[in-house]
């Protein structure tokens, strides 16, 4: 703290003209730039030395002709003079009057009030360590409420004394009309609408909204959200002016997107509670249709908007639709690993009956999804997997042995799992369900080699892939590398330690692709026989007992499109048909975790379908 409690002597009064020898007392306070404050004792009537106490060096003797150049006198009013002599009275008016005390030391050292320097002038002396983070808020807030303070934002800038209230309501208006795009309008409307009470005047309101409109009219499309933002901020200030709302292209209604990954897309980037505020207003604006609107964008939802969505369902009492749209995406696996990662985090007791074995098997197929795509995107959800140990249990919770035994070949069989995270997956299912040992001991002796049956098709995007890593995005990553390591000082360097954590992502990435691409076989399926399910089959069947009918097409280990009813040949469900003639009765596992009972109807070759 010496730097700043130097700098902050330098601003105090009698500075910058160092006090001539006769005005030297004793009992008068003092700074010096190397030894901070002190107090001089006593003056030598026949040399001029002066006796200084210093914190920390009691009674230094000082030459009157260094002292000249090196002392600044302090006044009796300075904040430490005052400490000294009146710390019972400081310390009874940082009880009643916090900010007359912020006073006192904004006008001690001036220019150099910064929050920082301020503590230092107060803690521990006046204010205990302990205690500094709460007085210092009340302290604030009794100097916003007296309005005769500048408040800075930033915490390199002074704390000022104003010699008149701020007129916050008049500097939010004038810094509105000054403005220009859409991000400056944005802040600047937030402070019109926080300060409104003293504008109050409807014809401001009805300027501010031909404004906000004129700006909405000629935004690009990739600033959408921010239009939206403002078009809110517009609407809930006519709203407090009692004013009508808008009509025409600019109504906050007409400006939703017309599709739900669109509309998804908008609102991933509208910030934080006016995301909640902004669906408020459509559920009010559009009665009929704002649930289904918002359901629809479930599939494409980060787990921010999951929780907004929720919000504003359970604010009517009707979370049951998002818990039921919820398990609609998670059976169909179009569900993103941020939702899944939201839902996992959270475990709202709202969403139980949604920890089951199934979203055990949504999440490792989304995971696979993501791993063979964007490389980055499901690393949250990944983390969470593998290192919050109570997450699987509760997702077995009850699971029938059958279940465990689907989910534990399954997470044996997945590409996505580091090794070492895999064994601790295991590790954890074994320990929850003993006799899962010997299929894990088992199957990992026979899986690690083991040949995957894969498409030509899907064979080739894994080639593909693995060229672009090595050829393209490896090279890249290796200039950001160098290029962060030339910003200097590695140890908080991000860009050098982002570029490092990608490296490690993409080596990975590349061991992962040589190693499955070395253990697949590729086929295009032709010539397989239909007497039996097999892999290259389409297998039609019937519900017993309700009569409808399914298909699923069974391919290689990397071929998965559940919403056109194919699977791989990897799953549980394709395990339970595989080997099976027509006519064969069998009992499948529902999406949901129920039993069914379905009859092979018929077996067709995949390459003459």
């Amino acid at each position: 703290m010496a730097a700043s409690t130097d700098s902050s002597a330098s601003s105090t009064d009698n500075t910058n003209a160092f006090a001539a020898p006769n005005t030297y007392t004793a009992g008068t306070y003092c700074y010096h730039r190397s030894w901070g404050y002190g107090r001089i004792r006593e003056v030598s009537e026949a040399t001029g030395h002066l006796s200084i106490d210093f914190k920390g060096k009691p009674g230094h003797s000082m030459a009157p002709d260094y002292a000249v150049q090196s002392l600044v006198l302090l006044p009796d009013s300075h904040i430490y003079a005052q400490k000294s002599e009146k710390a019972a009275a400081l310390k009874e008016m940082a009880a009643k009057d916090p900010a007359a005390l912020v006073t006192i030391v904004i006008h001690s050292l001036k220019a150099q009030a910064t929050a920082e320097n301020i503590q230092t002038a107060l803690s521990p002396e006046v204010i205990p360590a302990t205690e500094w983070k709460k007085w210092w808020e009340g302290a604030k807030r009794a100097m916003k409420k007296d309005g005769t303070y500048y408040i800075p934002t930033k915490k390199t800038e002074a704390f000022k004394v104003l010699s008149a209230p701020i007129q916050a309501g008049s500097d939010a208006l004038a810094q509105f009309r000054a403005a220009t795009g859409v991000e400056a309008q944005l802040l600047a409307l937030g402070a019109v609408a926080k300060n409104w009470t003293e504008i109050a005047d409807p014809a401001a309101a009805a300027e501010i909204a031909t404004v906000v409109e004129s700006t909405i009219s000629k935004l690009p499309k990739s600033l959408l959200a921010k239009g939206i933002e403002l078009a809110l901020l517009r609407d809930e200030l006519l709203v407090t002016a009692g004013q009508p709302p808008v009509t025409g292209p600019t109504a906050l209604l007409n400006l939703v997107p017309t599709t739900p990954k669109g509309f998804a897309e908008i609102l991933e980037k509208i910030t934080g509670t006016r995301q909640i505020r902004f669906l408020t207003l459509i559920q009010a604006g559009r009665p009929d249709d704002w649930a289904a609107l918002l359901l629809q964008i479930l599939p494409f939802a980060n787990g921010r908007m999951g929780d907004s969505v929720t919000t504003i369902f359970a604010s009517v009492e009707r979370h049951q639709e998002v818990v039921d749209a919820l398990r609609r995406i998670l059976r169909e696996r179009a569900v993103t690993s941020d939702l899944l990662f939201w839902l996992c985090k959270n475990r709202d007791i709202v969403f139980a009956s949604l920890f089951t074995p199934q979203l055990v098997m949504a999440i490792l197929s989304v995971l696979e999804k993501d791993q063979f795509g964007d490389l980055k995107k499901g690393t949250k959800l990944y983390d969470l997997v593998h290192s919050d140990r109570e997450l699987m249990a509760t997702l077995l919770k009850g699971a029938s042995s059958e279940d465990v035994r689907d989910i534990t070949r399954a997470i044996i069989l997945s590409p996505v799992f580091k090794e070492l995270d895999k064994r601790s997956l295991l590790a954890i299912i074994i320990k929850l369900y003993p006799d899962m040992q010997e299929l894990v001991v088992g199957d990992r002796m026979s899986s690690d080699d083991a040949t995957l049956i894969v498409s030509w098709d899907s064979l080739q995007r894994r080639k593909a892939e693995l060229e672009e890593v090595i050829t393209k995005k490896i090279p890249e990553n290796s200039k950001e590398i160098g290029i962060a390591r030339s910003y200097g000082d590695l140890r908080e360097n991000h860009e050098f330690k982002a570029a490092k954590e990608m490296q490690t992502v993409l080596m990975k990435r590349k061991a992962e692709l040589e190693s499955m691409i070395v253990r697949a076989q590729g086929t295009d399926f032709s010539g397989v026989e239909t007497n039996l399910v097999n892999i290259g089959t389409i297998v039609d069947l019937v519900d017993i007992d309700k009569g409808d009918k399914l298909t699923y097409t069974i391919l290689g280990a990397w071929d998965s499109d559940p919403a056109q009813g194919v699977i791989s040949y990897l799953t549980a469900l394709a395990q339970a048909l595989i080997k099976l003639p027509v006519g064969e009765i069998v009992e499948l596992q529902t999406e949901d975790g129920g039993k069914r009972k379905v009859r092979i109807e018929a077996i067709r070759n995949y390459k003459t379908k």
